[in-house]
C-alpha cells in the first residue's frame, strides 16, 4: 500500500494536483492540515485542518485503520496541539496508533517512539529544515508475524523534483 503524506502547502493548489499527477498508483493520499484553500479543492486528500484552515470542516484529527484485517491504525493531526507540542512523548502513546502523522512545523521528521512510528512530511512551500519543499511517501506491506503487523519504508520527496520532471 502506498500512501503520499503532504502538509502545510498554504495556497498552493497547483502542487497538489503535481503530487496527485507524478505519483500516480498510491492508494491514499493525505493532507495533514494548513492547505489554506478552499475544503472543496481537496477531494483528492484524506484530510485534517491545522491552524490557518479558517472556516474548514474538516477534522483537527483524524484515526484510520488500513490493512486487509483492518488492523493498522494512523493518526492523522496537524501538531498544534498544546498537549501534543507539551509533551509529545506521552501524547503520542495515548493515541495507541502504529503511525503518527503530523505537520505544522514546517520540518521533516521520521522517528520510532515505543511502537508507533512517527513522520512529519515537512512543508511542501515554506520548509523550515531546508530551502526544498518536501513531501512523504510510505510504503506499507502487511506481514504474518504477530509482533510485527507490517513493514514499512519511507522516503522523503521534494516539490522541485516533481518541477524538473516535466
Amino acid at each position: 500500500m502506498k500512501i503520499v503524506v503532504v502538509s502545510d502547502s498554504h495556497g498552493d493548489y497547483q502542487s497538489l494536483l503535481d503530487i496527485v499527477n507524478k505519483e500516480y498508483g498510491t492508494d491514499i493520499y493525505i493532507h495533514l492540515g494548513d492547505y489554506s484553500i478552499p475544503d472543496y479543492l481537496m477531494s483528492n486528500y484524506l484530510t485534517v485542518k491545522g491552524n490557518n484552515d479558517y472556516g474548514s470542516e474538516f477534522p483537527f484529527q483524524r484515526d484510520i485503520t488500513l490493512g486487509k484485517h483492518k488492523n493498522i491504525k494512523i493518526h492523522l493531526e496537524h501538531g498544534f496541539n498544546f498537549m501534543f507540542l507539551f509533551n509529545r512523548e506521552k501524547y503520542i502513546k495515548e493515541k495507541d496508533c502504529d503511525i503518527f502523522l503530523f505537520g505544522h512545523s514546517h520540518k521533516k521528521e521520521a522517528y520510532k517512539e515505543d511502537k508507533t512510528y512517527v513522520f512529519n512530511p515537512g512543508s511542501l512551500t515554506k520548509p523550515r529544515d531546508e530551502s526544498r519543499g518536501s513531501y512523504l511517501v510510505l510504503n506499507i506491506k502487511e506481514t504474518l508475524e504477530k509482533e510485527e503487523k507490517f513493514e514499512l519504508t519511507y522516503e522523503f520527496k521534494y516539490l522541485d523534483d516533481l518541477e524538473n520532471q516535466n
